[in-house]
């Protein structure tokens, strides 16, 4: 008879570790005893394996396809998987490092990432120091004791970060894309090291610690700044707005088992949107005119601070950016009066960072 089993989809779930070497499985036994920090999705989608499969109507062959005329080939290829959460202090700093490939640290402990054009590495691979260049483990789990994925070699190709006082109560989220030049799977060690790569039917069963349950409340900010007309940090009333990192990342050649040996990294692209009250403040009127930033090209900052702009406790975080308005401002019309949509590209400004993001959590990159 069939199998009575019903996997319920809150029994999928998967977590994230840093790796010390590029694209390297943390424990060489195989056996995954190093905790993988779970990810607070509501629902954990599966990678997917971009490798070649060849399905070949031959000469000879007739009308119809043979099966042993099918190629696969895993090397070469890539591993992707979309995600969404709510954004916590570990998560939060770690998914910035992952798509943004620089880290500044100080205290104990401020984490902050920039986009600025000279710190962010182009390429990675190899040796990591300090938990830099930053690549993870991703542990995939259905719930049963065979049904686990590993990937590594794990980078964010593209992150988003979004706040809006009318959704999730207001609490931060993040989404995006999770990328892998390590596409030559295994299931045991027969065709590839199984215990150092990329695998599949991986034992994770109780290796994994529990998602945190810190998050980053928009209603807590205490700054929220955007400058108009040359008149620096005049105050937002603040509905919305999103971030969206890009480093437009591609695998670099091949080692022995046709796995990545580097990614490059071509460009650093941060776009967004914000919707702020049309008020004196900003507007289309003379010296606060939002439209007149938009036609001159003008550079504007723009700043949001989650908590008092100290940074000393987790659920508190900078955001700073350096903008160019790219569409005309539109107009949102709300039961709550009159607001603006401003979209934007983030770049250098002289010294000044394109985008920066500093938040607090008190581990080092290193135990990632």
């Amino acid at each position: 008879m069939a199998d009575a089993r019903v996997v319920p989809i809150s029994s999928v779930k998967y977590g994230l570790k840093a790796e010390t070497s590029f694209g390297v499985g943390l424990d060489t036994s195989g056996a995954d005893s190093t905790a993988y920090l779970t990810q607070p999705v509501v629902q954990a989608q599966k990678p997917t394996f971009n490798i070649l499969r060849e399905s070949r109507l031959l000469s000879g062959r007739g009308s119809v396809k043979n099966a042993a005329d099918t190629v696969v080939n895993t090397r070469g290829g890539t591993v992707t998987m979309p995600f969404e959460m709510l954004a916590t202090p570990r998560t939060l700093a770690q998914h910035m490092l992952l798509v943004g490939q620089e880290s500044g640290t100080s205290g104990s402990t401020l984490h902050e990432m920039e986009i600025d054009g000279s710190s962010n590495n182009a390429s990675i691979g190899g040796t990591i120091s300090s938990g830099l260049p930053h690549s993870v483990n991703l542990g995939w789990y259905d719930g049963s004791s065979g049904g686990g994925i590993r990937v590594c070699g794990v980078v964010c190709s593209d992150l988003t970060i979004s706040g809006d006082i009318g959704a999730n109560n207001g609490l931060l989220s993040i989404s995006g894309n999770y990328f892998s030049g390590f596409s030559a799977s295994s299931v045991s060690a027969g065709t590839y090291d199984a215990s150092t790569t990329t695998a599949m039917e991986v034992n994770l069963a109780g290796t994994f610690v529990a998602a945190e349950t810190t998050f980053y409340n928009v209603l807590d900010m205490d700054t929220r700044t955007l400058d108009v007309e040359g008149n620096a940090a005049s105050a937002v009333v603040l509905k919305s707005f999103n971030f969206n990192i890009a480093n437009g990342v591609n695998r670099v050649g091949f080692d022995t088992n046709g796995n990545a040996e580097a990614y490059a990294f071509p460009e650093y692209a941060v776009t967004g949107d914000i919707t702020i009250k049309y008020d004196d403040l900003h507007d289309f009127s003379a010296g606060t005119n939002v439209m007149q930033d938009f036609v001159d090209g003008d550079t504007l900052s723009l700043a949001m601070k989650i908590g008092d702009g100290t940074v000393s406790s987790e659920g508190e975080c900078n955001i700073a950016a350096e903008i160019q308005y790219t569409g005309d401002p539109a107009l949102d019309l709300s039961e709550n009066g009159l607001y603006l949509t401003l979209p934007f590209e983030c770049v250098q400004n002289s010294s000044t960072e394109a985008f920066k993001i500093t938040s607090f959590k008190n581990e080092a990159v290193t135990v990632w």
